[in-house]
C-alpha cells in the first residue's frame, strides 16, 4: 500500500468518523436536546436521523407518560389524626429545556416533582377528617374529588419544571403502625367486653331454662308419683276385695294358703328356726301329722 492510499484510508476512517459524531438517531419515545459545552442549542422531538456538530453533545429525556410511585406519605387529618397515604403520579415531560434548566436530568426533576406531590396530599387530605378519607364522603364520591384536587394543584405547582401531571391516584391509607396497634388493642377489648355481655346474657338464659326444667321436671314427678299412689291404692284395694271375697268363700283355705306363702318367704335353704313345734307358725304342720 502506497502512501496515498494510506492518506486516502486515513481520510475515510476520519470521515466516518466526523459522520458519527454529527449524526444521531431520536426514538419516537424520547426527546432529545442537543448541548453545546453544557449549553442547550435546541430540542429535537421528531424522531429519525439527525445532523449535529461533531462537539455538541445529548441529554434525553423520555416524552411517554412516566408513573412514579413514592414511598408512603404521612398526614395529619382535620380531626388531628396520622395516616399513611400511598398514592402514584401519571406525568410527562412537556419541556425539556426547563427540565434540563432546573433539574438537569430526568431523574433530578421526578424527586423535586414527588416532593411537590406529597405537599399537595399532605395539603388536600389535611382538610378532611380521618373518616370522610376513608369512606369517601356522603355520596361516596369524596375520594375521587380530593384525587382531582391533589392532581390539579400538583399541575400548577410542577408547572415551571417542565412537567405536566396527568393523574394522582390514592392507592391506599393506612394507620401509622404504632396507631394501628392502639385501634387493634382498642378493638379487642371491645370485642372481649361483646363476648363477656354476650356470656352473661347466655348464662342468664340457662340459668332460667334449667330453672324452668326443674321445675316441669318436679311438676312431671309430682304428677308421676301421685298417680302411682292412685294406682297402687287402688291396686291395694282389690287386691284386699279378692282376699275378703276368697276368705269369705272357705276361710280354712285362705288360712292355710296364707300360711304357704309364710312359710316359703321365712324358710329358705339351709335355714333353721328354733320355735316350739307348738307355735301357730306350724299350726299345719301339726295337723297334717295326725
Amino acid at each position: 500500500m502506497n502512501a496515498k492510499q494510506n492518506f486516502a484510508a486515513i481520510i475515510l476512517a476520519a470521515a466516518a468518523v466526523l459522520m458519527a459524531m454529527s449524526t444521531y438517531v431520536v426514538d419516537q419515545r424520547e426527546q432529545v436536546m442537543v448541548l453545546q459545552f453544557g449549553d442547550p442549542k435546541a430540542v429535537v422531538k421528531e424522531s429519525g436521523l439527525h445532523f449535529k456538530m461533531p462537539w455538541q453533545s445529548l441529554e434525553r429525556f423520555d416524552r411517554r407518560l412516566l408513573v412514579q410511585d413514592a414511598a408512603p406519605n404521612e398526614v395529619i387529618t382535620k380531626d388531628k389524626k396520622s395516616i399513611l397515604v400511598d398514592a402514584y403520579t401519571r406525568w410527562r415531560i412537556t419541556d425539556p429545556l426547563r427540565v434540563y434548566q432546573v433539574a438537569r436530568t430526568q431523574a433530578g426533576v421526578a424527586a423535586r416533582m414527588e416532593d411537590v406531590v406529597r405537599g399537595k396530599v399532605r395539603e388536600v387530605l389535611g382538610q378532611h377528617t380521618l373518616l370522610e378519607i376513608v369512606s369517601g364522603g356522603k355520596d361516596a364520591t369524596l375520594r375521587i374529588k380530593l384525587m382531582l384536587s391533589i392532581r390539579d394543584k400538583a399541575n400548577k405547582g410542577v408547572s415551571e419544571l417542565g412537567l405536566a401531571i396527568e393523574d394522582v391516584r390514592i392507592k391506599r391509607a393506612d394507620l401509622p403502625p404504632e396507631n394501628s396497634e392502639a385501634v387493634f388493642q382498642r378493638m379487642k377489648a371491645e370485642r372481649n367486653r361483646i363476648a363477656k355481655e354476650y356470656r352473661s346474657e347466655g348464662e342468664e338464659a340457662a340459668k332460667e331454662i334449667r330453672a324452668e326444667a326443674d321445675k316441669k321436671r318436679k311438676v312431671l314427678l309430682a304428677k308421676a308419683y301421685k298417680n302411682a299412689q292412685i294406682l297402687r291404692g287402688k291396686g291395694e284395694a282389690e287386691t284386699n276385695r279378692i282376699y275378703v271375697k276368697a276368705h269369705s268363700k272357705d276361710p280354712k283355705f285362705y288360712a292355710f294358703m296364707r300360711s304357704l306363702e309364710a312359710y316359703r318367704e321365712s324358710i329358705g335353704e339351709g335355714s333353721r328356726l328354733v320355735i316350739s313345734p307348738k307355735s301357730e307358725f306350724f299350726n299345719f304342720f301339726e295337723k297334717s301329722t295326725k
